[in-house]
């Protein structure tokens, strides 16, 4: 049997080392017909080369949709549009290599060879971030949705540590800088987004524009109350600020609420993802043994 196999793969494996021997054989008589002067310059012509297609490679990157999916997504995992491309592409790659091209190497187009090459293209048309329907859009949704949850969860926080540290002050006025950067290290989801409020507060555009920057970042209705009261907190005393802080509890609890169901359902949504990935393998793995099961019980019916 394992003759019969390297028999099969004995032209493959001539074409492999006459393409190594070619190389090699044009390796040496470049090395042969150049001097050092020219090599180094050859050497630093490919190495400027390499660069700018890598430059290129990146820039191009950055206008896919999967980058743009990962950009809104916060690039989980350490994703980005490339790694991402490259990660599925490989896979497809090894799938194809190790599904299609060998075993037609070794017995020949076979119809399960055709069905692998189905399975194949539904599992690349479903990672393409260009198709609405693939399982890539459909999983960066549910983390998009899970990260707002969070970030609308401290949100909430904000406004009970707000009202907190106010009535715990023993002075009239607010300050509210001081204020907002004394409650930063309780947060992870709006660690980012205040530490940007914090920097354009104290530099040239004030705090009405890093205000807004930060709305517009948050992006929720509850966010945007809260932000409006933040505004004036500096022109107003203590009580009044209170007032008009826990004026706007019953909008917060019934938000939270409602924050804390659809957070529950995504965490849900995301954690069942693998047990419907192992279930999905299970019944294509049956289906993929079925049909070479049928192709073998054909072929030897023929003979």
């Amino acid at each position: 049997m394992n003759e019969v196999v390297i028999f099969k793969f004995m032209p493959f494996i001539i074409y492999s080392i006459s393409l190594l021997l070619s190389a090699i054989a044009g390796l040496l008589v470049y090395l042969g017909l150049s001097n050092k002067v020219e090599r180094l310059q050859t050497r630093i012509r490919l190495k400027h080369s390499m660069i700018k297609s890598r430059k290129k490679l990146l820039e191009e990157a950055q206008h896919t949709k999967a980058e743009e999916w990962l950009k809104l997504a916060h690039y989980p995992l350490g994703l980005n549009g490339l790694r991402y491309n490259l990660l599925v592409g490989g896979f497809i790659v090894f799938l194809a290599i190790n599904y299609v091209l060998f075993p037609t190497m070794a017995d020949g187009a076979s119809k399960a060879t055709f069905f692998s090459i189905f399975i194949i293209g539904t599992v690349a048309a479903l990672a393409l971030p260009s198709n609405p329907f693939s399982l890539f859009i459909y999983f960066m949704k549910k983390v998009i949705d899970y990260q707002n949850a969070k970030k609308n969860a401290e949100v909430f926080m904000l406004y009970d540590l707000l009202i907190n540290e106010i009535e715990m002050m023993t002075v009239s006025r607010i300050n509210t800088y001081n204020v907002l950067r004394n409650l930063k290290p309780y947060f992870v989801a709006l660690d980012k987004p205040m530490t940007m409020l914090l920097t354009s507060w104290s530099n040239d555009e004030g705090p009405k524009i890093a205000l807004e920057k930060f709305a517009e970042t948050l992006n929720s209705k509850e966010s945007r109350a809260l932000i409006g009261v933040i505004e004036n907190l500096d022109e107003l005393d203590r009580e009044t600020a209170l007032s008009h802080l826990r004026g706007m509890h019953s909008m917060f609890v019934r938000s939270q609420i409602e924050n804390y169901r659809r957070k529950r359902k995504i965490t849900t949504d995301l954690l069942s993802l693998p047990i419907k990935t192992t279930h999905f393998v299970i019944i294509l793995n049956f289906l993929i043994v079925i049909v070479t099961m049928v192709s073998v019980i054909l072929k030897s019916s023929r003979m």
